[in-house]
């Protein structure tokens, strides 16, 4: 089983390469597409082949990634989601795969395939810091309820990755189109500016007139875009490891910053992505609720009680119940928009606090995650 171990690390990192040069392409495709007045996106030949390139090397990596997972729960002989490492692999891949799928081929926004890329490399890059050799787990994890409860939670997850990059894009789109609107003198609704016609949402007729759609650029300094990736880029690398480690970490969180800056002409209208973030969390809230109740249930098996308020389960029911926020301020008056939008990045928040930080620092009946 050495050799499949082995086979599975050189995957994981043929994966993680042509990821990497994926994202690329994906944005060399969006420097290469103009932009009309009205939002529509007219791809060049270069556009054309660097997306085509892009998607190649997305799907090449994919299956070099799905080959890993598979070679990985050869060697350990069982599932391979048993710990952080093999978790976090499969939610990058499953994040990936959803994107593909559902992102690009199905709702045609491909401008954001290089962002679900970007956050699929750091889920993998993350997990790659975590890595412990193919084995077998500890006895407390030798249940069946692992295939189903940890394959839920995982999916969910993965989900969850979709709709933060769209709700944090859709952040930054609003943002610019507020201000585009008020230089512009005209009224605001969310989307309004720059909206192509993509049957995600309705048209507004109150829509202010841009000059150009580089005004959407002109309106927000690319240093912030720079500084807050690069702040949480830097304390992550800061909480694992030390300030060197850290500081190399801090300009790659900038560099995906000015990329999202560079993309507000390119990306879908803020209507769009907020409609998007939207359906993607309500797809996937019913699987994390079942994940957590299956959860529940293997703990009356292993430990005699449904719910203890471990730090773990407490974490999960947090974040369900912001999850639940998010959707409930999505659909209520005055809530809509930016101030929804922040409820679900908080939600995402509590996600990876309670799967990197209470499985790493907080002492708890989870601690054999690693």
């Amino acid at each position: 089983m050495r050799t499949m171990a082995e086979l599975s690390n050189t995957l994981f990192a043929v994966a993680l390469v042509a990821y990497i040069a994926g994202m690329a392409a994906y944005f060399f495709r969006m420097a290469f597409t103009r932009v009309s007045v009205d939002g529509v996106l007219a791809s060049t030949r270069g556009g054309e082949r660097a997306g085509l390139v892009g998607t190649g090397l997305a799907i090449t990596g994919a299956a070099a990634h799905v080959g890993s997972i598979v070679t990985r729960g050869l060697a350990a002989d069982r599932v391979p989601w048993a710990n952080m490492y093999e978790y976090s692999s499969v939610m990058a891949l499953i994040a990936i795969v959803a994107g593909l799928a559902v992102v690009q081929r199905r709702m045609g926004f491909g401008h954001l395939m290089g962002f679900v890329l970007a956050a699929g490399v750091v889920m993998m890059s993350a997990g790659a810091m975590l890595f412990v050799p193919a084995g077998p787990t500890v006895p407390a994890l030798e249940s069946y309820w692992l295939k189903i409860h940890v394959t839920a939670m995982v999916s969910a997850s993965a989900v969850f990755v979709l709709a933060f990059v769209a709700t944090a894009l859709y952040l930054a789109r609003d943002t610019a189109e507020r201000r585009v609107a008020a230089r512009s003198g005209g009224r605001y609704a969310v989307g309004t500016v720059g909206a192509a016609s993509i049957d995600l949402t309705e048209a507004h007729a109150d829509a202010p007139v841009i000059s150009s759609p580089l005004e959407l650029r002109r309106v927000l300094s690319p240093l912030w875009f720079a500084l807050l990736p690069a702040a949480l880029f830097f304390l992550w690398g800061l909480a694992k490891y030390d300030i060197v480690r850290a500081g190399s970490m801090a300009p790659v969180g900038a560099l995906v910053g000015i990329g999202a800056w560079y993309a507000l002409p390119h990306l879908p209208s803020a209507s769009q992505l907020d409609t998007l973030a939207y359906r993607i969390t309500a797809f996937a809230m019913p699987i994390f609720t079942f994940a957590i109740i299956c959860g529940a249930i293997w703990a009356e098996e292993a430990w005699g009680r449904y719910w203890g308020w471990d730090p773990k389960e407490t974490g999960s029911f947090f974040t369900w119940v912001l999850y639940a926020a998010y959707l409930h301020a999505r659909a209520t008056y005055g809530w809509r928009g930016h101030r929804a939008a922040w409820v679900g990045v908080a939600a995402f928040v509590a996600l990876m606090v309670t799967y990197f930080v209470v499985n790493l620092v907080v002492s708890g009946l989870h601690s054999y995650a690693m």
